[in-house]
């Protein structure tokens, strides 16, 4: 029996999506993560086939939304990486709004999702049609195993390495998945997670209906994202088909393997940590990343009506989610406009003025909403926005004194702009990636030299043409240059992260100077490049470098984090670089239930315990984002009496002290916790080898003389730990409102910290 056409399409669309299904009910299902974390098999084995099948679907529905975007605004088609971005930042908006209006449910998600899969389904995709050669090849598999090694060490295992991801990023996405909006919840209010996050609708779009690590996922299409812009940067700046006939039909592969170079490239400095593949993938630094590289290639283009929507609306849509990066989307739409207007480039200056708009229009946006809801513009640069700060609407979601205390401890120095670690060190790698090029060039020409006088090509020699022009590549250079001197002189560590992404530009920005400087050669002797053999030794030469950049860095990062052996099964506290404890977490949970429990010291100890989906939620109080941060200023700055009123209004009844750790923070300077009222006001609850738990005594036999003096001790020989490394006590220095003096000791003292040494 044959069953009608309908039924039949129909049919095939559940089996497409049937995997896609099956995937996310298996990432859904209770007490993953417990089983991740402690158990393992197949419990795992699982997890990471159902990202597997699942990361394609998400890539279809971020390039899909682009598709629909074009269609719907300027009805032509694309190429597929500006859909993907178009599609990313529509995606970003619409979460975005969805969760302003709190809607963000998974039926409505989910909805919206498939409808515009089964729309994309009406279209037939032709993938563009390329020669396969033996280099094109054996570059794609090496694109491959690239790509494999990082989305099996970097996006499929939780990051339970990085303190940030586990306790800032995370957690807001499973708010926002159970609130079904951006909103806080007045019991949790993590405003800095709300101020990070809430811009990002695409991560807020699929954390609906999927766990928030989610966002690694995300983050690996951003690395793929980046290597395709890459790759179409290559093909426009690098002036290969001026150098005869063989070496434009070699532009694929090195374009390809340029990518691949680009995206396994190493460190080049020791204040920076290796490459994009080491980004923390839990984080959006991948995305901002992905977006700037993007632009550059909007506005190094030949301009079309395509490129004004793709600039406008990604650069809104970057601005709003992040409005600092604001002034990198300004250094690119500067470049852009300059290098058009010399060209007498119309269309071109538009789009990089649209960029430049959409960029401020996307800043303001974000600023304005922030200041309306949390009372602050942003939390970072604190000291610009302070002045301006409601204090009355800051406080009912944090404390500002805590703000000002992190910066008084936590805000770093701008570098010596001469010393080594600034313009000094600038110019040195400045003069290292010119003296690449020109070793490149020299070789380059040496073996073009030789392949003429062996093998030449008559029919491959043609007149000198007019040079191309070289500002795309001139861009790129100039965009380069500029982060690296920010990073250098800055010495700011969310920008130095960020900065990352310029890595992967040093390949491509090395073979264009020797490029260009090859191209210069060709114009006076043309016929040193009639050789038959030199694009293939190039070609070659490319696929040795990327075969040992990706062995020697992200490969050998794959061996070291025990890839292999969680995707085989083993559970993430046994994993190599792990450190954390959560089997403290999880006693914790099982010897009180549901009370809540405030740590005074061991922040860093505690970091898998804020937030974790391993115990109740709002168990172990955050140190700064909490209800009872918000308390600050009648915990930690007021009395006894009133920081012991507050706790008890608000349920804290459980205190967590860590032996021999003195990393006391905040609330475990209050005055509740001296000496003397340790002895009036608490006795020890529970007490293992590692740590006390505190509670108040209430008539309970009051507490031992031994742990008293332990503790005390403790805390003493905290403030004396912060009194050497910064001169002066940063608490004190807030409860009473005493003056900055803006210099510090030996901050090396900080490391005694965790051990009391």
């Amino acid at each position: 029996m044959h069953l009608p056409t309908s039924l039949e399409a129909w049919l095939w669309r559940v089996l497409i999506f049937a995997p896609a299904a099956v995937s996310i009910w298996c990432l859904n299902r209770p007490d993953t993560y417990r089983a991740l974390v402690f158990e393992g098999g197949w419990a795992t084995r699982f997890y990471v086939i159902a990202w597997i099948i699942l990361t394609p679907y998400l890539g279809w529905l971020v390039t899909a939304t682009g598709r629909l975007t074009f269609s719907l605004i300027k009805h032509e088609s694309a190429r597929l990486v500006d859909e993907f971005f178009v599609g990313a930042a529509t995606l970003i908006l619409t979460g975005f709004g969805f969760g302003v209006l709190s809607l963000l449910y998974p039926q409505i998600v989910l909805g919206l999702s498939i409808a515009i899969l089964l729309w994309d389904m009406r279209s037939v995709w032709r993938p563009q049609k390329l020669a396969l050669t033996v280099p094109l090849i054996a570059t794609s598999l090496l694109g491959l195993w690239l790509l494999a090694a990082v989305f099996l060490d970097r996006a499929v295992i939780p990051d339970v390495i990085s303190t940030d991801v586990q306790q800032l990023y995370a957690p807001y996405l499973a708010e926002v998945a159970r609130n079904h909006s951006i909103w806080l919840a007045d019991d949790n209010p993590i405003f800095s997670d709300f101020e990070i996050g809430h811009g990002n609708g695409l991560h807020l779009w699929l954390a609906t209906f999927l766990p928030p690590h989610v966002a690694q996922i995300i983050s690996f299409l951003y690395f793929v994202g980046i290597g395709a812009v890459i790759f179409e940067l290559a093909r426009l700046i690098l002036p290969l088909q001026f150098l005869g006939r063989r070496w434009q039909a070699a532009t694929v592969p090195i374009a390809l393997g340029l990518a691949i170079l680009g995206l396994a490239w190493p460190r080049t400095m020791p204040s920076v940590t290796p490459g994009l593949h080491i980004m923390e993938f839990g984080k959006y630094h991948l995305q901002t990343a992905a977006f700037f590289v993007y632009f550059l290639l909007v506005v190094i283009r030949s301009s079309q009506d395509r490129d004004r929507l793709a600039a406008g609306i990604c650069a809104f849509a970057v601005a709003a989610s992040y409005p600092l990066y604001v002034a990198l989307v300004f250094l690119i739409s500067a470049l852009g406009v300059l290098a058009k207007a010399l060209q007498r480039d119309l269309s071109g200056v538009m789009t990089g003025a649209l960029l430049g708009v959409g960029a401020i229009a996307g800043c303001t946006l974000a600023f304005s909403f922030n200041y309306l809801y949390l009372g602050i513009p942003a939390t970072n640069p604190y000291s610009l926005f302070r002045s301006i700060a409601s204090v009355e609407r800051f406080s009912q979601f944090g404390s500002l004194d805590i703000l000002d205390y992190f910066v008084l401890t936590q805000s770093l120095e701008v570098s010596d702009f001469l010393g080594k670690a600034g313009l000094f060190a600038f110019f040195k790698q400045i003069k290292s990636i010119l003296l690449v090029a020109i070793l490149l060039a020299t070789t380059t020409l040496a073996v073009a030299f030789i392949d003429w006088k062996l093998f030449p090509d008559r029919s491959d020699i043609s007149k000198s043409r007019t040079l191309p022009n070289p500002a795309g590549a001139l861009i790129v250079i100039a965009y380069l240059a500029s982060v690296r001197l920010l990073d250098m002189t800055l010495n700011i560590p969310s920008l130095t992260r960020l900065s990352i992404h310029a890595n992967a530009l040093i390949p491509l920005a090395t073979v264009a100077i020797a490029c260009w400087a090859l191209l210069i050669v060709r114009r006076l002797t043309p016929i040193w490049f009639a050789g038959r053999h030199a694009p293939d030794v190039a070609v070659l030469a490319l696929l040795i470098a990327c075969a040992w950049t990706t062995a020697s860095y992200p490969w050998r990062s794959f061996r070291d984090d025990g890839a292999i052996a969680f995707a085989t099964g083993r559970p993430l506290r046994q994993m190599p670089r792990v450190e954390v404890d959560w089997q403290r977490c999880d006693v914790l949970q099982q010897s009180t239930g549901s009370d809540r429990i405030l740590p005074l010291n061991g922040y860093r100890a505690m970091v898998p315990c804020y937030f974790s989906p391993l115990l109740t939620r709002g168990k172990v109080i955050h140190t700064y984002q909490s209800d009872v941060a918000r308390n600050f200023e009648k915990i930690a700055l007021g009395t006894a009496d009133t920081a012991e009123s507050a706790l008890r209004a608000l349920k804290v009844n459980l205190f967590y002290v860590q032996k021999e750790n003195c990393d006391f923070w905040l609330n475990g300077f209050s005055d509740l916790f001296q000496k003397d009222e340790l002895a009036k006001r608490f006795t020890v609850r529970i007490e293992t080898p590692d740590y006390w738990l505190l509670t108040w005594q209430n008539g309970d036999q009051p507490m031992r003389p031994d742990a008293e003096t332990e503790i005390s001790t403790l805390r003493a020989r905290s403030k004396d730990i912060y009194r050497e490394a910064y001169g002066v006590e940063p608490f004190e220095a807030i409860k009473h409102r005493l003056p900055s003096n803006n210099t510090r000791r030996d901050l090396k003292h900080l490391e005694q910290l965790s051990k009391c040494r």
